[in-house]
């Protein structure tokens, strides 16, 4: 899925309301504290719950995307009923060919017509992508809502992705045999499980992950995956249990994943995603330099500019380096005035900063865009 135009509405009074922007492949949305940067996050993967895992969400969408070659465009209004019931009340979906649309679907809380028939009313409380998902008209639709990650990098995040995890060996037997990297990722397991399985069903990969990371951290000597039983029998855990290590120079004792720090944590988390999401993924990433020290802080934004893969970025940031390495027009600069959250493209401003000598990031903190107002 590519993500191509996008708005969100929140149906509240005094909700927030983002104007309505076209995207590119790496977006980096930059703007003051408080502007709504995170929120925007939170909207684009909050539809992708709500169709997914039928987290049911507030708000209205107007949402412009690309799946397997064909645009498509779909709108959704949420809402409640007199009852004070959550209902859908719009759910509109088009597919493009050339300059006509092609209705799919369109629904209201009174019916439902999806490929020019009406078919019975059905869950109000799920959308149309979740609910016809083994069709072959929506199928791919909703494979390609299911390729949206985001991560969370507070300490809590990171501890959890971190622990022990049993490896369920059905799912190792599968990719022994299928090598379907799109199941491993869908599966969701933690670190240390996940790298075992490509160590073991997908060693290239694997030794990828492994190069990049001792780009990130040049000092580690050596790295393993280990059965926990193997290094502590006194503790009994059911089934395989692998964990990961890595050996610094200097030092002769293996450091296991939950006794690294959390920027070592995170940089891993974040190769291993990259490098297992599937083509056509979309990954969402709020304040990448928290955590990090600033070899791993430069070495970022190289890496995803010569990603040879085909993944849209979403990228929070409000480090100097970051926003100076990512080009302008990929820049998207949030204002907020109360609720309503304004968002210029970077090429607006690429011609004046083009021209100086400043850091771009100089200058973003001095245009009167910047600047937030908060009623």
């Amino acid at each position: 899925m590519k993500i191509i135009e996008y708005q969100y509405r929140n149906i509240d009074e005094k909700g927030w309301d983002y104007s309505k922007i076209r995207l590119g492949n790496i977006n980096l949305l930059v703007g003051d504290t408080a502007t709504g940067k995170s929120r925007f996050l939170n909207t684009i993967f909050n539809l992708c719950r709500f169709v997914v895992s039928k987290e049911f969400r507030h708000g209205q969408w107007e949402f412009n995307f690309e799946q397997s070659g064909i645009n498509y465009t779909w709108h959704l209004k949420t809402g409640v009923n007199n009852a004070g019931n959550r209902i859908i009340k719009k759910d509109i979906l088009y597919r493009h060919d050339g300059t006509n649309l092609i209705s799919i679907v369109n629904r209201n809380d009174k019916e439902f017509i999806f490929d020019g028939n009406k078919i019975p009313k059905l869950s109000l409380e799920e959308t149309s992508i979740s609910l016809l998902k083994e069709e072959d008209l929506i199928k791919p639709l909703y494979e390609g809502f299911s390729l949206i990650k985001r991560r969370l990098f507070h300490a809590d995040a990171l501890s959890k992705v971190s622990e022990l995890q049993s490896v369920p060996i059905g799912l190792i037997t599968d990719l022994e045999k299928q090598r379907n990297l799109n199941k491993l990722f869908l599966t969701e397991l933690n670190l240390s499980p996940t790298l075992y399985i490509l160590h073991k069903c997908f060693n290239d990969i694997y030794n990828s992950i492994i190069y990049q990371y001792k780009q990130f951290f040049p000092f580690i000597k050596d790295t393993r995956i280990t059965d926990f039983s193997k290094i502590n029998p006194d503790i009994a855990l059911p089934g395989l249990t692998p964990i990961f290590s890595i050996k610094e120079e200097g030092l002769n004792k293996w450091i296991n994943i939950d006794q690294m720090s959390s920027g070592m944590q995170k940089i891993l988390l974040i190769l291993t995603d990259i490098f297992i999401i599937p083509e056509g993924g979309v990954y969402l990433i709020d304040e990448y330099e928290n955590s990090l020290g600033i070899s791993a802080i430069d070495f970022f934004p190289k890496f995803i500019l010569n990603l040879e893969k085909e993944v849209q970025f979403f990228i929070t940031s409000h480090h100097p380096y970051i926003i100076n390495e990512i080009p302008l027009k990929d820049w998207y600069i949030f204002h907020r005035d109360g609720m309503n959250v304004k968002i210029m493209y970077g090429t607006e401003v690429s011609e004046r900063y083009g021209k100086s000598k400043q850091k771009a990031f100089i200058q973003l903190i001095n245009d009167p865009f910047f600047a937030r107002k908060i009623q």
